[in-house]
């Protein structure tokens, strides 16, 4: 068994760990680093670079070790639970559904550790000379900012978790099969929920305002990542030759006109698609 090439692979691994600590979307490149080059090898290979991983990161933080359990090693495991069980699921849908454990192992964390989360944005908020400044030239009150920062993020932490997750398994996928990525498609039955959720708040028979305001976020940002994928579509039926250019062009559209492109998605989503299988 190749010593120095099992090292160089947890390497690899702890690098991209630490790397989506600050950036964590970039958390799908530890499982898709694994399916594209660790697990072409046997099985032993693949335990040993885990085994290794986990002795590296146990080392260091006990802590880390917990969240690498929680989210790029949930990820990988629903991602091969997915490919056996649902390969002839719509790839958006199974990108969805794929995405459910990690959020709420994500989101119990965030729970578990709200106090210390508040702490930090304090101490960053209060005494970073840089903050201050920025704060400052803006023209916001320390206090308000806050107040307001600590509001967003204990309101909005599942939301928060699932964008992380859901972006993370778009690049995944994006990645490993782009050349199906016009082929994907999500159901419209998402958006059930997001409707009975509203006449709830319609009507005042809400039963968890903050459990339902975090569901009506996710489904949005569903919609509206399906939604960049339909003008990424539009501009390649146009003659935008450069994938480079169609990405980002669709990206920036969705991330400028938010509402109108969860529009476009969540009507573009009631046509009819025969669901191929897509093998990765």
């Amino acid at each position: 068994m190749p010593i120095v090439s099992i090292l160089m692979s947890a390497a690899t691994i702890v690098l991209y760990f630490f790397l989506s600590l600050f950036l964590p979307f970039l958390a799908y490149l530890i499982p898709y680093y694994k399916i594209t080059r660790v697990n072409l090898y046997k099985k032993k290979y693949s335990l040993a670079v885990n085994i290794i991983v986990a002795l590296i990161l146990i080392s260091m933080n006990p802590g880390y070790l917990m969240l690498y359990l929680i989210f790029p090693y949930a990820m990988e495991f629903m991602f091969y639970l997915f490919n056996k069980i649902a390969k002839r699921m719509q790839v958006f849908n199974r990108i969805v559904l794929m995405s459910i454990v990690p959020t709420i192992l994500i989101s119990l964390y965030l729970y578990a550790n709200m106090d210390m989360i508040n702490y930090t944005m304090n101490y960053m908020i209060t005494n970073l000379p840089r903050m201050k400044d920025i704060m400052a030239q803006a023209g916001i009150e320390t206090a308000v900012a806050l107040q307001e920062s600590m509001a967003l993020v204990s309101n909005y932490y599942i939301f928060g978790a699932f964008f992380v997750v859901i972006v993370s398994y778009f690049f995944l996928f994006l990645n490993l099969i782009p050349s199906t990525y016009k082929l994907w498609k999500i159901s419209c039955y998402w958006l059930i929920p997001y409707m009975l959720i509203l006449w709830a708040h319609k009507y005042n028979i809400s039963s968890n305002l903050l459990i339902e305001n975090n569901i009506l976020e996710c489904i949005k940002w569903m919609y509206v990542l399906y939604g960049i994928k339909i003008i990424y579509s539009l501009l390649d039926r146009i003659g935008v030759k450069a994938n480079i250019i169609k990405h980002a062009i669709s990206m920036m559209i969705g991330l400028q006109y938010a509402p109108f492109v969860f529009i476009l998605g969540a009507l573009v989503s009631f046509e009819f698609i025969e669901v191929k299988e897509i093998k990765i």
